[in-house]
């Protein structure tokens, strides 16, 4: 409580700062759709094969036993070194020449959205040569295929790029010497648009497993977005400022889409893949699975012991480094790993829709929930967390689709609000608790407190007498949670008023045993209609 007085100034300069600058933005709840399993790609550095991966997955799951209603959603939302680079051109057309290759139909398109003026003028010179705009340009770039059967409806693929740049560089780089800065709020409602629209057929929700969708990240887990926020960050959360008539204030939205991470197999690949992967559960991804390619040096097995079999590890043949190999037989090499992978990601994605679905019910039965009347509280209106962020949850919704939202968390979780919007306007804020937690956890473990000193607790109360504290507080106390420090205080409060006031001392001399005199406190709730 002191301590959110304490920023309650900051926050306040912070809103009229912010007020003119996001006044007009506009807000519309963002929403994350579960109709179909949805995965991002990431790696632990750049050019390891996140494209392959994407590739083969979307062979395995278009080309699988009666797929002719399937539809596959491949999206690169950061793409530099375009357009002599286009991961999603590569896709477009391996995935074209595999189906021709095994005789099997497939309907295909790509397109490319939006790009900066130098990437806009390398690919469509006549168009955009006059322009000098520093702004994202609208390319619109669509392309398809038809690989049609008579009698025969073909699976389909959708390969887009939402953003690109022409030099092969960091996305923030490329964004700052060649303009087409792109802010984070409008890259992840782009987004969002664009995975509740790819999978739909004439408007209408294809069947929940006719439809997968993956998403692939730029350079490593790491790696700076065109603003220059690590894309481990970027799809996390989203920081977005909710303009009123008098003030606007960032809320944190939560973002979380489950991943493939693609380690590397190379000499120091091992350090570089655990280190990837630790950074995304920092942050509260689920990691279903780890590929790497195979170099000789088996790093599948110290990974394997190192993830404790939490996670599976799989292996792909070496890739042919001629740049005139087609990579066609390496493809039909890699089929197996990939059928399993896939078989993987859609075990995951129908055992969390089913405890997404059960966990209402299952609370119902096992749950005594506090302050609650549980016959009045049926399972559908018990509200399913996924995550959190800021004061944002993330909850699970079904009204005929399932997907992901946010909601406020008004009660403010009774006793703490936690890292709020103040705090969090350094979108990092979250991240850092939780890797100071983690160290704190890692270094000491379980302390107890009385007549011990450990320098977390002692660095603490000197920041507090120093803080909030300071000119009135000579000590600190630390207590378990909110209401049990309210106790604590009034105890010490009680005993110190009865023995200013010399009440201690008669109720002391009246007490032949000499025993203490227990101070209790009563709570009473005052209900104000």
């Amino acid at each position: 409580m002191l301590l959110r007085r304490h920023h309650h100034h900051r926050l306040f300069r912070l809103r009229l700062l912010l007020h003119h600058h996001h006044q007009s933005q506009p807000f519309s709840t963002l929403t994350i759709p579960l109709s179909h399993p949805t995965y991002i790609i990431w790696s632990s550095n750049t050019s390891l094969g996140k494209t392959l991966v994407s590739t083969g997955l979307s062979s395995s799951f278009l080309h699988s036993p009666s797929s002719s209603s399937k539809k596959f959603l491949y999206l690169k939302p950061l793409q530099t070194g375009f357009p002599s680079d286009s991961d999603s051109l590569f896709l477009f057309q391996k995935l074209s020449s595999l189906s021709l290759r095994r005789n099997l139909p497939l309907f295909s398109s790509h397109s490319v959205l939006l790009s900066s003026l130098p990437a806009a003028k390398s690919f469509k010179p006549n168009e955009f040569s006059l322009n000098e705009s520093r702004e994202m340009c609208e390319l619109r770039f669509y392309e398809e295929k038809k690989g049609l059967e008579a009698g025969r409806v073909a699976p389909e693929l959708v390969s887009e790029t939402i953003y690109a740049w022409e030099g092969a560089l960091s996305p923030h780089l490329a964004a700052e010497r060649e303009g087409g800065a792109v802010e984070d709020s409008e890259l992840v409602k782009r987004l969002e648009t664009r995975l509740k629209e790819g999978l739909l057929e004439g408007g209408v929700e294809r069947e929940k497993l006719d439809g997968f969708c993956v998403v692939e990240t730029a350079g490593g887990v790491a790696s700076p977005g065109p603003s220059g926020t690590l894309q481990c960050d970027l799809y996390r959360y989203l920081v977005y400022f909710f303009p009123n008539a008098s003030c606007s204030f960032p809320s944190i939205l939560p973002l979380r889409f489950p991943g493939v991470l693609v380690g590397d197999g190379r000499l120091g690949g091992i350090s570089g893949t655990i280190s990837a992967y630790e950074s995304l559960k920092l942050r509260g991804y689920d990691v279903v699975a780890i590929v790497i390619e195979d170099h000789g040096l088996i790093n599948e097995i110290p990974l394997k012991s190192y993830l404790r079999s939490r996670v599976p590890v799989f292996v792909l043949p070496p890739i042919p480094q001629d740049p005139s190999n087609d990579l066609m037989e390496w493809f039909d090499e890699s089929c197996n790993v990939f059928n399993s992978l896939k078989d993987i990601m859609l075990e995951a994605y129908l055992e969390r829709m089913r405890r997404l679905n059960e966990m209402p019910r299952r609370a119902g039965d096992v749950f005594w929930w506090p302050f609650t009347q549980h016959k009045l509280v049926p399972p559908s209106t018990v509200t399913v967390i996924d995550s959190r962020c800021g004061e944002n949850f993330s909850v699970y919704k079904v009204q005929n689709k399932e997907y992901i939202t946010q909601q406020f968390d008004a009660c403010a979780s009774w006793w703490t609000q936690g890292p709020d919007a103040t705090l969090q306007v350094a979108r990092w804020f979250q991240t850092e608790l939780a890797r100071d937690m983690g160290y704190a956890a890692a270094r000491f473990g379980h302390v107890m407190f009385p007549e011990n000193v450990y320098e977390p607790a002692l660095e603490c109360a000197e920041l507090l007498l120093d803080g909030v504290g300071k000119g009135w507080a000579t000590r600190v106390y630390f207590s378990d949670n909110g209401s049990t420090a309210i106790e604590i205080a009034l105890k010490m409060a009680f005993r110190k008023f009865s023995s200013d006031h010399g009440i201690l001392p008669e109720l002391l001399k009246n007490n032949p045993t000499e025993s203490c005199t227990e101070l209790m406190v009563g709570l009473f709730y005052l209900l104000v209609p």
